[in-house]
């Protein structure tokens, strides 16, 4: 039983079709056929139902389905990380990254390129539970700094640190000199937040929801660089994690402490917990855990 079968009979079950998948391999449909059919004989038992107009497997072959699936990526993690190891440190790094994290990380960055200025440094944002899963999972990514404890029998997440959520605003306003900035008091004031899928504006709003408080949402914006915009021209305040609104700041803003036990949060390194890295990679992975 070879490994190109294995594939063809995956991507046969993934688009539920001996067209579609055969399309998608780049492979005529007649040799899709016959690839499944030779599977078929070396088993000695049929693994797709043809007595049927829809697509369906035997009871087998949803059992060699589920082992095929978790061999190949057995093999496409092997690859992979036989590959890196041989190109040694000349490879390309992708890490998923929270916006927030994006000022300490540039330090890390100029840290890790006095050693290893070969390898080139990719960032791709990753917002989503499951896209973070998928983006590790799926050999994507090597590494994601992300605000998500993912629980999973195949990723590890290690915690960075903790860090509160500030309130920032401009210094004219009357939060500025205010002795204590607590949720009551944001109701109201015009408040920007991020989109309430993402995990950082879902924590704030169940804040306010823990205390029985709702908020004047003025804005739902996408980027936190574009909520300081909005904030700067006097829109509006907002509430960002502290990490993020430490540096760069406009001479006319600022962030003040929110008295608030649910505004915080813990940031991850997350990994796929049996993947072999590089050494170089994992000197990436122990500056990220030491310079944050």
């Amino acid at each position: 039983m070879d490994l190109r079968k294995m594939y063809y009979f995956d991507a046969t079950v993934k688009y539920q079709s001996f067209s579609r998948a055969a399309k998608a391999l780049h492979i005529s449909q007649p040799s899709l056929s016959n690839a499944i059919k030779a599977l078929e004989r070396e088993i000695n038992a049929p693994l797709i139902e043809r007595t049927t107009k829809q697509f369906q497997l035997t009871e087998l072959g949803q059992q060699f389905y589920e082992r095929s699936k978790s061999l190949i990526a057995q093999f496409e993690v092997m690859d992979t990380e036989l590959k890196e190891l041989a190109k040694g440190e000349h490879l390309e790094i992708r890490l998923g990254m929270i916006e927030s994290a994006n000022y300490w990380f540039s330090q890390v960055i100029i840290a890790y390129q006095k050693r290893y200025q070969h390898n080139q440094i990719t960032l791709i944002d990753t917002l989503y539970n499951q896209t973070v899963r998928q983006a590790l999972l799926g050999l994507n990514v090597h590494g994601v700094i992300t605000n998500q404890h993912i629980v999973d029998t195949e990723i590890k997440s290690e915690l960075l640190y903790n860090e509160p959520y500030v309130v920032l605003t401009k210094k004219d306003h009357p939060f500025a000199t205010k002795e204590k900035i607590t949720l009551v008091d944001f109701t109201d004031e015009a408040l920007i937040i991020g989109m309430p899928e993402f995990q950082t504006s879902a924590q704030i709003l169940k804040a306010f929801e823990q205390g029985n408080i709702k908020p004047h949402i003025q804005y739902k914006i996408e980027r936190f660089e574009m909520i300081k915009v909005l904030v700067e021209e006097g829109l509006g305040i907002a509430i960002l994690p502290q990490h993020y609104v430490t540096q760069h700041l406009s001479e006319c803003l600022l962030t003040r402490p929110v008295h608030s036990e649910f505004l915080n949060r813990n940031v991850y390194l997350s990994t796929m917990k049996d993947r072999t890295f590089p050494e170089s990679i994992l000197k990436l992975f122990e500056l990220i855990k030491t310079m944050h």
